[in-house]
């Protein structure tokens, strides 16, 4: 009974504290006050301060954890709706997520191979990129470590969303497609995020670059690491 009313109270909290900061970020639209970066900073606070343990808090997180999955599959939705649009755009969708995989584990490779990671470490990083269900899945095929490729993988999905729009703004980028795959690509979930607040179009975009970018990781990231490991 307590551990249910304990997990009740988790969930009721993270989700008021998620609506809260996304109200403070309509208000004030910031890179860094992204509802998502604002509440998991919050939340990180709070356990800190009265040390409350990542275990505890999974007795009512794992509920919203859980929920991913139902959430990635309802992005077909919006797929659907757009998918005239996305078919016109098909290759120029499939040639970016080509070269988007292919960049993003050939220099976390260059990286390892230059600071002398071990195989391991490698192996955890290489999916950092890739939307978190499938990205631990590789790292554990690829016999690295899951709870490592996860931490990676939210670094990489809130590197993308906070940086992303200004880098890409600074070098030119100007297409709110290019824009959409790019993020929905790198920053997977996060990414898709993200370019929702550009509307249903770009959330299609981007959806379908995360969902390609896992499917086309799946195959080539074995493959890198049976030729180069």
């Amino acid at each position: 009974m307590i551990h249910a009313l304990l997990a009740i109270g988790i969930v009721a909290g993270t989700v008021t504290f998620y609506f809260l900061f996304r109200l403070l970020y309509l208000k004030y639209p910031y890179p860094f006050l992204l509802p998502v970066v604002t509440t998991t900073a919050f939340i990180l606070i709070l356990l800190l301060l009265f040390n409350v343990s990542y275990e505890d808090y999974l007795i009512g997180g794992e509920w919203l954890s859980r929920l991913m999955g139902p959430a990635i599959v309802a992005l077909a939705f919006p797929l659907y709706k757009q998918r005239v649009l996305v078919l016109r755009f098909s290759v120029m969708i499939g040639g970016a997520v080509l070269i988007g995989v292919f960049l993003g584990f050939s220099t976390v490779y260059g990286f390892a191979v230059l600071f002398g990671f071990d195989d391991i470490l490698t192996a955890s990083l290489l999916p950092k990129s890739i939307t978190a269900p499938v990205a631990v899945e590789i790292s554990a095929a690829l016999h690295g470590l899951p709870t490592l490729t996860a931490a990676f993988v939210l670094v990489a999905g809130f590197s993308g969303i906070l940086f992303g729009p200004f880098l890409m703004k600074k070098v030119g980028i100007k297409s709110l497609h290019g824009k959409s795959i790019a993020l929905g690509g790198a920053s997977h979930a996060l990414g898709i995020s993200k370019a929702a607040e550009y509307g249903n179009v770009p959330l299609s975009m981007s959806s379908i670059a995360m969902t390609l970018s896992a499917i086309v990781a799946s195959f080539l990231i074995p493959v890198f690491i049976w030729i180069f490991l």
